[in-house]
C-alpha cells in the first residue's frame, strides 16, 4: 500500500504512549471509513490511535481511530477500527485512493 503512518499515539484508560522507532505500524487495508494495521505491539480494543496518516503523495494529515477489534497470531498483531474527526479534505483523499485501488 502506498500508505504511511508516522508518529503514532496509544490513547487508553487516560494513559497515552507515544512510539518512535520501536513501535512499527502497517496499512493492511483502508477505507474512506476505517483501517486495518499490523503491528508489534498489542492495540487495547476501544482505545484510540492517532497519527500523521501519509496517502499516496498528499501531504499526511492528521487521524484518529477508535480501535474495534484487536487480535495476535504468532506475535503478530492486527486491529482494525474506524476514523473519527477526519475532516471533508482528509475524506477526499482516502476516497480518491480507494477508488484508485479497486
Amino acid at each position: 500500500m502506498d500508505c504511511e503512518i508516522l508518529y503514532p499515539t496509544l490513547m487508553y484508560n487516560g494513559e497515552q504512549r507515544t512510539f518512535k522507532e520501536e513501535g512499527h505500524l502497517f496499512v493492511l487495508n483502508v477505507s474512506e471509513t476505517g483501517i486495518c494495521l499490523q503491528s508489534n505491539f498489542y492495540i487495547p480494543v476501544q482505545s484510540f490511535l492517532s497519527f500523521y496518516f501519509r496517502v499516496e503523495d498528499n501531504i499526511p494529515f492528521k487521524a484518529m481511530v477508535k480501535i474495534n477489534w484487536s487480535k495476535v497470531d504468532n506475535g503478530i498483531y492486527t486491529s482494525g477500527g474506524e476514523f473519527i474527526s477526519l475532516n471533508l479534505n482528509d475524506i477526499h483523499i482516502l476516497r480518491d485512493y480507494v477508488n484508485k485501488h479497486k
